[in-house]
């Protein structure tokens, strides 16, 4: 398998409101952390050794991005907001995860006069897909 460069990753999003649904403009880059909670436990069958178990699986992640006032993101990740994202990370490559956004963060540097950026965490809701 070759390496495949972060240029053309991407977020979409789809919401029950439809406002700001689709492909978000300037996104900078995004993170999806999965976890399973694998409970442990010793036995006569393993002495001195845990076992482990699958358990159930949760996730979390973020997106950031500059704020582009023709782009309607804070209507899509408002905070408390059930939407389902598109994590691309190419055109083939992608998981599609249902969340709820847990957090928005805005950032207004007056010091340097930066461009305003943003960043949006969320929590998974349900079964997530990823890339085949």
């Amino acid at each position: 398998m070759a390496a495949i460069s972060g240029k053309d990753g991407s977020v979409e999003t789809t919401s029950g409101s439809g406002g700001g649904d689709g492909a978000q403009a300037e996104i900078t880059g995004w993170t999806f952390n999965t976890t399973s909670n694998n409970p442990s436990w010793a036995s006569s069958t393993s002495p001195g050794f845990k076992k482990r178990v699958a358990g159930v699986k949760d996730g979390s992640g973020s997106i950031s991005g500059k704020y582009n006032s023709a782009n309607a993101i804070f209507d899509t990740l408002e905070v408390g907001v059930t939407v389902t994202l598109t994590l691309k990370v190419n055109a083939t490559n992608f998981y599609a995860v249902p969340a709820i956004i847990d957090s928005f963060n805005i950032e207004v540097d007056m010091d340097n006069g930066d461009v305003v950026g943003w960043t949006a965490d969320f929590s998974t809701n349900g079964e997530w897909t990823e890339p085949a």
